[in-house]
């Protein structure tokens, strides 16, 4: 029999603890068994046994019940925190606070307690060493900073992150924030009044107020000591994702920002180790919004608060240092803004005159340990300071929607491939954006997305190339060891002959980047089969996207860049040489061009992939583009879709409310069955469908009911009897605001979608309705009901692939309802000069739209006004036939006043003759409820811009994805 794996063994021994314990009929508590369970955790396979004694219940069933009796012991409070830690990682943040909803607050001043006696030296009783305690906690504050949503968690965190931090902040940073902030003054000289009445307090109370001031720089003192001496990364990567969540709230961003902004913590991290976590520290420390009010600040805006500084810069020079510093004074503010162009012009200053400078624009000159920093640092942090911040449109603009070979193999890609895999306590902490945070803005929310957008993109393009470049076995040729040559095969890549840069343009005004650059791409086919000759020929259409790589010998890979195929340029069949004329990334290629690296010299193959899976750069590139421009959200919905706003105020508040319920009510008695809880339902009159209700705010009024004015032909009456609170849902749905039905499967949420569009559909018949969901299938079922309302057909419109899925013999794609609009058309013309014939009306009225809306004026309308005024007999009685019932002559007037209506609508198809205008006419004037995947959405945002597309609501199926 073969030797168990230590994992197993550990694994073992925790199930039988746990059997032992708490899992069997009665929990027998001992602060031992704790202890032995925390030495299990101190092996190479700790994070298996954390993981098991999560699953076995180990916080909920044995550590949180003794709370009580067990919270002065270090061990216990270490692994409370630890398995907290794990709940957080595995994402169960939704169900982890519940249980603490009465003594969080003594749990977590525990926790701050235990860490303040470890950074005090103090012995401390557990049986890890102390910097993997520290880890813990440092874990669980970003576990806890990520739930300030939870009020328990909120009330302990806050205090942490409040005013009191500005005692560390350098007197002449702190005023300058203040400045036309009247509250924020006030807020302070309240907070310095505590101190100045301390005495007056009680020693606990002062003892947490020195806590809540003292505890956070504490941990910046640390991490900044750890990253000097490089020690202890776990620690610091740990810290610098806490300070990263800390500056992406609003809510902890207000005052905690000012003292990472102050203290230089980015660029004091920004060493090779913590190059990404620091950068992106950075990034939101400087992000464009005002840390106190949470106001977005625009582009402009941003670039007069960073000529401000400078100037500001400016006028201390010329009043400290006017002769030493002249250059400086009359220099450019770009030229300013750039570090070592400043560096250039401090080179005339001494030491001490640095010093004197630094201190009068508001620059630390000492670190968090009270030492002063030598002058190349100094230096460093000076001109760091000054360094012009880049706006999130300017950063939009410079990002490339293809991932390079940086991010395709850097250390985001390869350490989440791994990330799962680690055995120690010691978590991987990943380079990444959250979006389980709030939001600093909409441009916060979309640069996020877009960051993790590129990196799932790039996982799966990462195999691709690696699949592609080993199988096409890449070798040294014998003459030159830098050229390649390859041995083997593939029938996704192909060896590139030639790539030749053709045309680049120049910058748009305000750009840096070129607004376009062109290259030819010469492949070769010779070699390969028929088959695989074709499948290129077939698969790479214009708007095709191509990987273009710089395979070395040995299969490793130096450069990657990407292209979309603008046209084909030869007529080439079968084996052979083809060439494509492709657009480069304008931003990549300006990159490339600045470092000088010769990329495009080097790519030498190129890489087709799968339709499916090529869509990742319209989605990016709509994202840039969402970026670059002003924010689209509606001011309503802002602060609800940020995550700091009341959802509540995305809906109305109205005295009483009307709404047009259709179909919904089947009956008069489903109707005093929804509406039971109000005091009466008053029937104004005998109860038909569609119906008008208008209910009071509160249930002490009367519901009254009334039947709709609005006519329905064919109507195809709804027949579920929808519950109070589905209909409740439906009602809140056709007012404006924000509505969202949420509820398991099988509980008829796409029903109420359905009823919800027909709703809308017959109550505002001027206004457009956008369906969106995430997948195929999904937007299909929808639609399939909708399908079968009592909707015009005309009016219906599914974009993207998957209609061809749809049963019935409707073509709902814009080709096939064009071609339905055009056999309309010939149908209603053929019934046209069918009228036309029996009025005796030479001529052939029915070859046009126009010709029949003149045979309509001239010769019907005419006759019908006649026919009104001088009585006699009906004038199309002879077209009606055996239909014709005397006494509705006014319904049968009706009928042709429809029938040429419809082909006014029809007549701007016969007037456009390409398929493209007629196809932008159909989605721009003739469709009202418009269904596509949020996917093909985000591939044609462009092309729906241009069109000048504007949907007056969004029903959003399955939304939570």
């Amino acid at each position: 029999m073969p030797p168990k794996s230590r994992k197993h063994t550990e694994s073992t021994g925790v199930d039988a603890v746990a059997q032992k314990h708490w899992l069997g009929k009665t929990v027998k508590w001992s602060t031992s068994v704790v202890t032995e369970i925390m030495h299990m955790c101190m092996g190479d396979s700790a994070r298996t046994t954390v993981q098991a004694l999560e699953r076995l219940q180990y916080l909920e069933l044995y550590l949180w019940p003794n709370f009580t009796c067990a919270r002065s012991n270090d061990d216990y409070i270490v692994s409370v925190l630890l398995m907290l830690s794990e709940k957080h990682e595995q994402g169960l943040q939704s169900s982890m606070w519940q249980m603490f909803s009465n003594d969080f607050g003594e749990l977590f001043d525990d926790a701050i307690g235990l860490m303040i006696r470890i950074m005090q030296d103090e012995v401390c009783e557990t049986v890890l060493d102390a910097w993997t305690v520290r880890s813990i906690v440092v874990r669980f504050l970003v576990a806890c900073f990520s739930s300030i949503e939870t009020a328990c968690v909120r009330d302990a965190c806050m205090p942490l992150v409040g005013v009191s931090l500005w005692h560390h902040v350098t007197p002449i940073v702190r005023d300058r924030s203040m400045e036309g902030v009247a509250q924020l003054r006030k807020f302070w000289k309240h907070e310095s009044k505590k101190w100045i009445v301390s005495a007056k307090v009680s020693e606990a109370e002062a003892v947490r107020r020195t806590r809540d001031r003292d505890f956070v720089p504490s941990l910046v003192r640390d991490l900044l000591r750890c990253v000097r001496e490089g020690e202890h990364d776990v620690f610091v990567a740990g810290m610098l994702e806490l300070l990263i969540d800390l500056g992406s709230q609003l809510a902890t961003r207000r005052y905690v920002n000012l003292l990472l902004d102050d203290w230089k913590v980015a660029e004091l991290c920004a060493c090779a180790s913590y190059v990404e976590l620091a950068q992106r520290l950075r990034n939101v420390v400087r992000f464009q919004v005002r840390d106190v009010t949470g106001q977005t600040l625009t582009a402009s805006e941003a670039s007069d608060r960073n000529y401000q500084r400078l100037v500001d810069l400016q006028l201390v020079a010329f009043e400290k240092l006017p002769d030493e510093l002249d250059a400086l004074i009359v220099a450019g503010a770009g030229r300013l803004g750039i570090p070592h162009e400043l560096n250039g012009l401090l080179k005339v200053l001494s030491f001490e005159q640095l010093l004197e400078f630094a201190q009068a624009v508001g620059v630390r000159t000492q670190d968090a340990d009270g030492s002063v920093y030598d002058e190349e640092q100094l230096r460093q942090l000076f001109c760091m300071h000054f360094e012009a911040r880049t706006s999130v449109e300017d950063r939009a603009r410079g990002m490339s929607a293809y991932p390079d070979e940086q991010v395709l193999f850097g250390s985001v890609v390869t350490a989440s491939d791994a990330y799962g895999r680690a055995s120690s306590l010691e978590y991987p902490v990943l380079a990444l954006p959250k979006l389980g945070l709030q939001f600093l803005s909409v441009h916060d929310y979309l640069l996020r997305c877009f960051e993790l957008l590129r990196i799932e993109s790039a996982s799966d393009i990462s195999s691709d190339i690696q699949d592609a470049v080993g199988r096409m076995q890449p070798q040294a040729t014998f003459e030159n060891s830098e050229e390649v040559h390859f041995e083997g095969w593939t029938r996704m890549a192909l060896p590139i002959k030639s790539l030749t840069i053709t045309d680049v343009q120049r910058p748009r005004v305000g750009e840096q980047e070129p607004s376009c650059v062109r290259a030819d791409l010469i492949v070769d086919l010779s070699g390969f089969t028929d088959v695989i000759c074709a499948e290129w020929d077939a698969s790479v259409r214009p708007r095709d996207v191509l990987i273009l790589a710089a395979a070395r010998a040995g299969g490793s890979v130096a450069y990657v860049r990407g292209c979309k195929v603008e046209a084909r340029v030869d007529d080439n069949e079968g084996a052979g040489e083809r060439q494509f004329r492709v657009l480069l990334d304008c931003a990549q290629y300006a990159q490339d061009i600045a470092s000088s690296n010769g990329v495009y010299d080097k790519l030498n193959v190129a890489i087709r992939r799968r339709p499916q899976a090529n869509n990742f750069k319209s989605v990016l590139e709509t994202v840039r583009a969402l970026m670059a421009a002003p924010p689209r959200v509606p001011k309503w919905l802002e602060p609800t879709f940020l995550g700091y706003g009341d959802p509540s105020a995305a809906c109305p508040k109205l005295a009483s409310t009307t709404v047009s319920f259709g179909d919904t009510f089947v009956s008069a008695d489903h109707v005093r069955a929804t509406f039971a809880e109000y005091a009466g339902v008053d029937f104004v009159d005998p109860f038909a469908s569609p119906c008008i209700i208008e209910y009071p705010a509160d249930t002490t009024g009367t519901v009254r009911v009334q039947s709709s004015e609005t006519q329905r032909r064919n109507v195809q009456a709804n027949q579920l009897e929808f519950t109070p609170m589905q209909v409740r849902a439906i009602g809140q749905s056709m007012l404006p605001g924000l509505t969202l039905v949420v509820g398991p499967p099988g509980t008829g949420k796409t029903d109420v979608a359905v009823q919800i569009v027909s709703n809308l559909y017959h109550a505002y018949p001027r206004e457009t309705i956008l369906l969106i969901t995430h997948s195929n299938q999904a937007l299909n079922q929808l639609f399939a009901k909708i399908v079968d309302l009592n909707i015009e057909p005309r009016h219906l419109l599914r974009l993207g692939h998957g209609e061809e899925e749809l049963d019935g013999d409707e073509r709902y794609s814009r080709a096939g309802r064009i071609d339905s609009y055009l056999e309309r058309r010939t149908e209603l013309l053929s019934r046209v000069q069918q009228l036309a014939e029996s009025l005796k009306v030479a001529g052939d009225m029915g070859y046009t739209c126009e010709t029949a809306r003149f045979f309509f004026v001239a010769h019907v309308r005419m006759r019908w006004e006649q026919y009104k005024k001088n009585g006699g007999n009906f004038p199309f009685a002879a077209y009606f036939g055996d239909q014709y019932v005397e006494g509705q002559e006014s319904q049968c007037f009706n009928e042709l006043q429809l029938l040429f209506d419809e082909l006014a609508e029809i007549q701007p198809f016969e007037l456009l003759r390409d398929h493209a205008s007629r196809a932008d006419y159909l989605l721009t004037q003739q469709a009202r409820i418009v269904a596509m995947t949020c996917t093909h959405a985000a591939m044609r945002f462009g092309e729906f811009q241009k069109l000048g597309v504007r949907f007056d609501t969004v029903v959003m199926e399955e939304a939570a994805q």
